[in-house]
């Protein structure tokens, strides 16, 4: 890379369990460019720490997080003219991640209140879709918690990527990733993009994470039974169809 083929600095943002660690590791295939920093979950008092740590981005670096959408940090991230990516995946899918992710840390208080209560999968799996909003572990619904971060989705200037367009298939990955090299202008630098797509995919080894599971897709289909499908279409029914994971509620 010459000094004008340097990648501007940008911000790969991210509903949590939707491919963070898949994500990042294809893109640090890219020659060069490197991960910088992690900041969550966006809430307004953090709006001058993430602002400090974004805005110390240099140029052939990348921040990842979880940000929770707000016009104030729409207009940090425009005032610091940085790029973003967003990265989303079918809620459903999210559930049974966050069903199985928590039991794997010992000292987490989600699987410390799991394990008190004795709860199954399948329990597990309607905490997360149904929300607890009178003690124990308070939380929001699906809807409710998907919806703090999807207005991301449509923003100007910000490229949405499904979880499931990087997983479906290794023709619909390049895909994709192509999409991201043509967004940060990598196409027009003096590269060779298939080998730029190619070296991603290998540096990509989500076994290598500790929070990455199975990362498939449609893995909700083995795990909801019909009082799970039921909550969830009384839930978040209408996000499914919303983000075109659905055509309707009969599924």
């Amino acid at each position: 890379m010459t000094s004008s083929d340097l990648i501007k600095p940008f911000f790969v943002n991210s509903i949590a369990k939707s491919g963070t660690h898949l994500l990042r590791p294809l893109l640090e295939g890219v020659p060069n460019l490197k991960h910088d920093a992690f900041i969550y979950p966006g809430h307004l008092h953090q709006l001058d720490e993430h602002r400090k740590i974004l805005s110390k981005l240099k140029p052939n670096h990348f921040a990842n997080g979880h940000l929770f959408h707000s016009q104030e940090y729409v207009q940090m991230i425009k005032q610091l003219h940085l790029k973003q990516l967003f990265l989303y995946r079918d809620p459903r899918d999210i559930v049974v991640s966050y069903a199985y992710f928590f039991m794997r840390f010992p000292d987490h208080p989600y699987r410390r209140f799991f394990t008190e209560n004795n709860m199954s999968v399948k329990e597990r799996c309607s905490y997360f879709i149904n929300g607890n909003l009178t003690g124990g572990l308070v939380r929001p619904n699906i809807n409710n918690w998907y919806r703090k971060f999807l207005g991301w989705k449509n923003e100007d200037g910000v490229l949405p990527i499904s979880y499931e367009s990087l997983v479906h298939s290794d023709f619909s990955q390049k895909e994709q990733l192509a999409r991201i090299l043509h967004y940060l202008n990598v196409d027009k630098q003096s590269l060779e993009i298939d080998k730029v797509i190619e070296q991603m995919q290998r540096n990509a080894d989500p076994s290598k994470s500790l929070t990455y599971r199975k990362g498939t897709s449609g893995d909700w289909q083995k795990e909801f039974d019909a009082d799970l499908k039921s909550d969830f279409k009384t839930v978040a029914g209408d996000l499914l169809i919303e983000l075109g994971y659905e055509k309707d509620k009969n599924w």
